[in-house]
């Protein structure tokens, strides 16, 4: 009975401890905002909307995270590979393993500077065109 207590209250903890942090953290985030705003409003001052607006999503930051997804598959899938096709021992394999991932996530971000470069370039004509 005692251990089946002890491990309820174990997950329990662990469940409910981070959301009611959270809860409180939460509270006392818009309690202070409200009281800040209150106290612009005495003081005569319209206190500034606070809107969330979507900024839009940036390509190149959409493109560097596209190649380096792909190149860490790559290098994944290169690794075990290697591995298979190798008689390695166990810290080969994982040395094996980190050294190809390495290598083409390197790869991926080399492609991903010329990429960037070359629309930054096709941009700025773009833009001096237009003018």
């Amino acid at each position: 009975m005692d251990d089946n207590f002890i491990g309820l209250v174990a997950i329990l903890s662990a469940v409910t401890l981070p959301i009611v942090a959270g809860l409180i953290l939460g509270y006392q985030f818009i309690a202070s905002r409200h009281r800040e705003r209150m106290g612009l409003i005495n003081q005569g001052i319209i206190p500034p909307e606070t809107s969330k607006k979507k900024s839009a999503p940036d390509r190149l930051i959409s493109l560097r995270n596209g190649i380096v997804l792909v190149s860490l598959g790559i290098g994944i899938v290169a690794g075990i590979l290697i591995i298979e096709n190798l008689v390695l021992d166990k810290k080969g394999e994982s040395s094996v393993m980190a050294s190809a991932i390495l290598i083409f996530l390197g790869i991926g971000y080399l492609a991903y500077f010329f990429l960037s470069q070359k629309i930054e370039k096709r941009d700025i004509q773009e833009e001096a065109q237009q003018d």
